[in-house]
């Protein structure tokens, strides 16, 4: 064998050996993005799902406030029935051993019991917007950290 014959071998070798690296690292890259975009989806969803079961508690509180009158028995069951679904729903969604989630769980809890005796005063419209703010802020939180995980790739 020449040498011309041996530099093609190696050449081929070489070639053979960076085809096989780039196949392993494109499948391991690929599989990695695809875990990524997987669970931004996921955290994406979960967002607008806690921020949807917030927004709505919110509102039937509201409702049920303003709806309570000797005749409206039947209306009320059916929202207070809706506010406790929606209370124990965004329960679900927050981590228990997170302080900011807990905040959250907290001050769901304090609306319902001020809606629970009836008490229509300003401490149930500040605990609402209390609310309504903090989970903003836990949102906003969220978002960031879902955009900062699906530029670096890291979670």
């Amino acid at each position: 064998m020449e040498a011309k014959d041996m530099i093609a071998i190696a050449g081929i070798g070489v070639t053979l050996v960076v085809s096989f690296l780039n196949l392993v690292y494109s499948l391991r890259s690929n599989k990695r993005a695809s875990f990524v975009n997987t669970v931004t989806t996921s955290r994406l969803r979960w967002i607008g799902s806690l921020r949807d079961k917030v927004s709505e508690f919110i509102a039937v509180t509201d409702r049920l406030l303003r709806t309570r009158s000797p005749h409206s028995e039947e209306d009320s069951g059916a929202l207070f029935l809706q506010r406790d679904t929606l209370l124990h729903q965004i329960v679900l969604h927050l981590n228990p051993h997170d302080p900011e989630d807990q905040r959250i769980k907290t001050l769901v809890d304090h609306v319902r019991e001020l809606t629970n005796r009836g008490d229509v005063s300003k401490e149930l419209s500040n605990s609402l917007l209390s609310l309504r703010d903090a989970t903003a802020d836990y949102l906003n939180k969220e978002w960031k950290r879902v955009k900062k995980e699906s530029l670096k790739g890291n979670l």
